[in-house]
């Protein structure tokens, strides 16, 4: 779903129309105006921009809508439009394309080949890298990749700061927190026993409580909601589902209403996408009788089940089904069936291709993926990444900090004391010493202490010392050298 919205907003300037459609969820209408108009287009190098635009942006609502072999036909008739602007639009915005029809099919790493080497090339769109980034998100986290995936979304939030319309950023801030989201849900106990569940279980303690979260996902809904009722409704049924209430009855009847809205728009893909994601989080709350009815549709031919592309959770959620109503056999047969597809999986994604060349960079980085950055207001993330990304500089300020964001200095203090314990000075001198004392267990006596210290932005001895000390209780020197406070006292004892 958000995916189709980066694709409206790469399309906003030459169809803006159109992309208000799509970001409203009128997908039929979008896709009747958009077939006309892509017909009346000429068929002329100077047109084939905007049929190059609206053809993406046709044929990602004709996948959401169910219509995956128009899809396919579009896209194909598409090579040519992109061949008359050049060899290099045909590599990228094929690639897109075939990528969107994989994770379509539920074929995560394919669709990492696809779409990793776009976001890869410097030489691409910068708002396609975005959405090539993001794709790569969405196939990592069906994967159960979550840390790989926020480390992609971090990559995407970078490059998206570079563009000239801020709705991109706040995009992949609403990717980020549906991650984050979904993340915890699939990592909770109530669903340990999914083949993946160890996978998913990873880093899901780091993720912030759920009052924060919904604090989180209203903020994006309501950022996003003047210019995509789509997103904004997304955020808004996220939010709704972590609610403490929402147990039971309850979580049912808003998993129903978020299905209706998504069938009066009709967005089939969309829907189906839904029932799955809502009957997991409904077995996890103690509603598995509504589960059974939401997956009925999904599940009530058993061998079209197995041949879906969702089979692994639709086979999971019947198999957990069955054991509750005492069906034991059958949840053990389908069981082994799920297991079976799960190692499938896995083996599929690991004999991807190497991993884009960004996401080794994010995790070069150390940054990305920072539980603290998810537990800051959307706004204050970016100030957390500014931080970040200038440790080096020694005249790096609050003051500073602040302006990049926006806000006054006083805003900006009130939101990392609140949300991290800390003020923006303190975790400024925590990341830096963190980073040195990386440095020095890693430079094997190379580079002096003060040396090292200069390249994060700490030129003051005394300074040094005493923030290293308070943060690992011994100094620069004896991390360099290899010994703790305790070796060095006995050295000298027994000297």
């Amino acid at each position: 779903m958000l995916l189709l919205a980066m694709t409206s907003l790469r399309a906003a300037p030459l169809h803006g129309e159109l992309a208000r459609l799509a970001l409203e969820g009128q997908l039929p209408a979008a896709l009747r105006m958009g077939g006309d108009h892509f017909e009346r287009l000429q068929r002329t190098p100077d047109a084939a921009p905007q049929r190059a635009a609206l053809g993406q942006l046709l044929g990602r609502a004709m996948l959401a809508c169910g219509r995956e072999e128009d899809a396919e036909e579009l896209f194909q008739r598409q090579l040519r439009h992109y061949e008359a602007m050049s060899r290099h639009m045909v590599r990228w915005y094929g690639a897109m394309d075939q990528g969107a029809m994989l994770l379509h099919l539920n074929k995560p790493g394919r669709a990492i080949d696809c779409l990793g080497p776009v976001g890869d090339d410097a030489r691409a769109p910068v708002a396609a890298r975005v959405e090539a980034m993001a794709g790569v998100a969405q196939a990592m986290l069906r994967a159960g990749d979550c840390g790989s995936a926020m480390r992609s979304l971090d990559a995407a939030r970078n490059l998206a700061a570079s563009l000239g319309d801020p709705r991109f950023a706040q995009l992949v801030d609403c990717m980020a927190l549906e991650l984050a989201t979904l993340h915890r849900e699939r990592g909770g106990d109530a669903l340990n026993d999914h083949a993946l569940g160890s996978v998913y279980r990873e880093g899901a303690s780091e993720a912030p409580d759920n009052t924060l979260m919904q604090q989180q996902l209203g903020a994006a809904a309501d950022a996003v909601r003047s210019w995509s009722p789509l997103v904004a409704a997304r955020m808004d049924h996220l939010r709704r589902m972590l609610a403490a209430d929402c147990t039971g009855p309850a979580a049912a009847a808003q998993v129903a209403h978020q299905l209706a809205w998504l069938r009066d728009r009709r967005l089939s893909e969309f829907e189906t996408q839904a029932r799955i994601e809502g009957a997991l989080m409904l077995m996890g709350r103690g509603a598995s009788h509504a589960a059974s009815e939401l997956l009925a549709p999904l599940t009530f031919n058993e061998q079209q089940m197995h041949r879906s592309r969702h089979a692994l959770e639709l086979q999971y959620c019947q198999a957990k089904l069955h054991q509750q109503q005492g069906r034991h056999l059958d949840a053990l047969r389908l069981y082994r069936l799920h297991t079976q597809h799960a190692v499938q999986s896995l083996r599929t994604y690991a004999a991807a291709g190497r991993a884009p060349g960004f996401l080794q960079q994010a995790k070069a980085g150390g940054d990305a993926g920072d539980p603290a950055k998810l537990r800051l207001p959307l706004r204050y993330r970016r100030a957390y990444q500014f931080m970040m990304d200038h440790l080096t500089d020694e005249h790096l300020s609050v003051r500073q900090v602040a302006a990049h964001v926006g806000v006054t200095e006083r805003a900006l203090q009130l939101a990392f004391r609140t949300h991290l314990g800390v003020t923006p000075a303190e975790m400024i001198r925590t990341r830096r010493v963190e980073r040195i004392h990386g440095d020095l267990q890693a430079g094997g006596g190379e580079a002096g202490v003060l040396e090292v210290a200069s390249r994060w932005g700490v030129k003051n001895r005394s300074t040094l010392v005493h923030n290293y000390r308070s943060r690992f209780d011994e100094t620069p020197t004896q991390t360099l050298r290899g010994t703790t406070e305790d070796e060095a006292t006995a050295t000298r004892l027994h000297g």
